[in-house]
């Protein structure tokens, strides 16, 4: 797998060094993943502190927006715009569909765990320049890997990220002013992070559900986890997050 390491020369290196015209991926609508372009989603979101008091409400709107060339490779593009109580930010992220899921694109700006990484890392490390976000297929008790950091020298894992599909759930979604239920995945990801050789790791979870022709329905959990998949530092540290649907459109 390619990496990139926190080196400008070796990034261009790496950037240019293969070309592929492999197609984005647009599968029908009946994937948990339907990723035409003009899709949108907006979420309501609130954030809590670690005692679950309120500290912001407000919301997270989504859309595909085109596509872009990065390291050789066709990506898509997510805008957000997120709007909260005293927050108000848009962000570009990356993904591209291929036939064993969707994998999310890095660049050295969306990095959404740069931010936590304490200075003396932040000259000395590697990754891979995609990783695997969901897998095609789901069912109960699947997992897979799906992203790690490692500082260089001396050599240890910054930074890990694992998924798990933990349950088959039931979830009521409000859809212009009528309810419908629909079935949906609840996969768990998992992170680990440690800023010394020698440290144990701080750990994060966040759940995800995701609903076949839909796609995600809902996030919960820790912010640096979700600032990572958001490539870009969105929401405050040390906060839990809780983003749902509100309205959606498929295409």
């Amino acid at each position: 797998m390619k990496k990139i390491l926190a080196f400008f020369p070796i990034l261009l290196f790496f950037a240019c060094s293969e070309s592929t015209t492999e197609p984005l991926v647009n599968n029908d609508p009946i994937d948990f993943f339907p990723n035409q372009d003009a899709n949108f989603y907006n979420y309501n979101v609130s954030l809590f502190d670690t005692n679950g008091i309120i500290l912001q409400t407000g919301t997270r709107k989504s859309i595909y927006n085109g596509d872009t060339i990065l390291y050789g490779r066709s990506f898509q593009v997510k805008s957000d715009v997120f709007e909260l109580t005293i927050l108000q930010t848009e962000n570009n992220s990356y993904f591209r569909k291929h036939t064993s899921g969707v994998n999310n694109g890095i660049t050295l700006d969306s990095i959404g765990s740069y931010y936590v990484l304490p200075d003396s890392l932040r000259h000395n490390f590697s990754l891979a320049l995609e990783y695997p976000f969901l897998n095609d297929s789901l069912e109960i008790n699947q997992t897979w890997h799906v992203f790690e950091i490692w500082a260089d020298i001396p050599q240890f894992e910054i930074f890990n990220v694992d998924a798990e599909v933990i349950s088959l759930d039931t979830l009521t979604i409000s859809f212009q002013n009528t309810t419908r239920s629909a079935e949906v995945f609840k996969i768990r990801y998992d992170a680990r992070f440690t800023t010394g050789f020698s440290q144990s790791p701080k750990l994060f979870e966040v759940n995800a559900w995701i609903a076949k022709g839909i796609g995600f329905i809902k996030w919960e959990g820790d912010a640096k986890l979700i600032n990572f998949f958001a490539g870009a530092e969105i929401y405050p540290i040390n906060t839990i997050v809780l983003e749902e649907l509100e309205s959606y459109k498929v295409n």
